[in-house]
């Protein structure tokens, strides 16, 4: 998926830097985490997934119920932070009151870790040896229906001019705005795969037919795509899909 869902792909949010060298060749030297506390930010969010009290599509919600002040002034992994933060209450893993405590302990520097280290553990919690075969096994998504996909590749296709969720107002999808009643071609098809709209929500999986499509930069951007002749590849689920045209 394009990392443009993450601000749906709006207007006005000025251009996504690409590095390039002298060649116009696209180079990228960051590195995967800029600061510490980023790679502590994914860690902790893994490891709260694995406790098994919300899915994928919850935890992406969850950050972008965020309120729009914060949503649009947070960092990517405060962002992260934020939304973990509320779904951990939420589901009451942890209350307000611990929270608010540990957190004055921190600041204070109070925090005892060795007795932390020696306190009891979760049976679901990762242990440091176990961390690199679980992230292994991923998180497939993909699942065995006998749904047949009603487009094939090569099919000239547009997409939905409104947010796919029937379920919910506002509700979680991975249609972003910028690809919402434009033309493209399939490129791929991929089985079927759990439904966001629907899993997010605490719907059941749902899986439906999830394809690749090709959209021309032009096509989303108008006047203000940078090579007409670009493309843009997006997956989509079936249901996101309008009609050939």
């Amino acid at each position: 998926m394009s990392r443009l869902h993450d601000m749906g792909g709006r207007y006005g949010d000025g251009p996504i830097p690409v590095p390039r060298n002298k060649n116009n060749e696209i180079e990228n030297y960051e590195p995967v985490f800029k600061h510490k506390w980023h790679a502590k930010a994914w860690a902790i969010t893994l490891a709260a997934g694995a406790l098994g009290e919300w899915n994928l599509d919850v935890s992406r919600h969850y950050r972008e119920c965020l309120p729009p002040k914060d949503y649009m002034n947070y960092s990517y992994y405060e962002k992260w932070l934020a939304g973990l933060t509320n779904l951990l209450v939420k589901r009451n893993v942890i209350s307000v009151k611990d929270l608010k405590h540990f957190t004055t302990l921190v600041e204070k520097q109070e925090i005892n870790l060795e007795a932390l280290t020696k306190s009891e553990l979760d049976k679901r919690a990762w242990l440091a040896k176990d961390v690199a075969k679980t992230l292994g096994w991923g998180g497939a998504s993909i699942r065995e229906t006998k749904i047949s996909p009603e487009f094939n590749i090569g099919d000239k296709i547009k997409t939905v001019s409104y947010s796919p969720n029937k379920d919910v107002k506002g509700g979680h999808t991975r249609l972003p705005s910028y690809a919402m009643g434009r033309r493209g071609t399939i490129h791929s098809y991929h089985g079927t795969h759990v439904f966001p709209d629907k899993n997010a929500h605490g719907n059941g999986e749902n899986p439906l037919p999830l394809y690749t499509i090709e959209f021309k930069g032009e096509e989303l951007w108008g006047a203000m795509a940078e090579d007409k002749n670009s493309s843009i590849f997006l997956d989509l689920w079936e249901p996101y899909i309008e009609c050939h045209v």
